[in-house]
């Protein structure tokens, strides 16, 4: 094509196509992103849930792990306080690292944007089987 020339017609309605094409695409990969951006956002929401109970957890443990039902067990057994203390400390931490087990289970069998990625390779598929045309 020279610099100085216009374009011919055939090349022109040939870069529109291309364009269109390309307009096309990033359309469909934008709504496809959309879809996935919104179930990945209500998938670390329930996460985040998991998190927060997990800390709410520890947190109770150690509120639990005081006053009056420490001082009421340890009185009714004869026990000294701070044993009745550190065992529910003990059970609520328990709760708390079953949480963070489940929350780790979670977050390690998670995938984001699968379909994105899906159809990202299968254009790489597609392009390179072209190229070899």
């Amino acid at each position: 094509m020279n610099p100085g020339l216009p374009p011919a017609p055939g090349e022109r309605a040939s870069a529109a196509g291309l364009l269109r094409a390309v307009a096309l695409y990033f359309e469909a990969r934008g709504r496809l992103f959309h879809i996935e951006g919104k179930e990945a956002g209500s998938r670390l929401s329930g996460i985040t849930v998991m998190f927060v109970l997990a800390l709410v957890a520890f947190v109770i443990g150690w509120i639990l792990a005081a006053p009056a039902l420490v001082w009421i067990i340890a009185e009714s057994n004869g026990w000294h306080w701070t044993r009745v203390a550190l065992g529910g400390a003990a059970i609520h931490l328990f709760i708390g690292l079953l949480l963070l087990a489940g929350l780790k289970t979670r977050l390690h069998g998670m995938q984001l944007f699968e379909e994105t990625f899906n159809q990202f390779r299968r254009d790489r598929e597609w392009l390179a089987s072209n190229k070899n045309d």
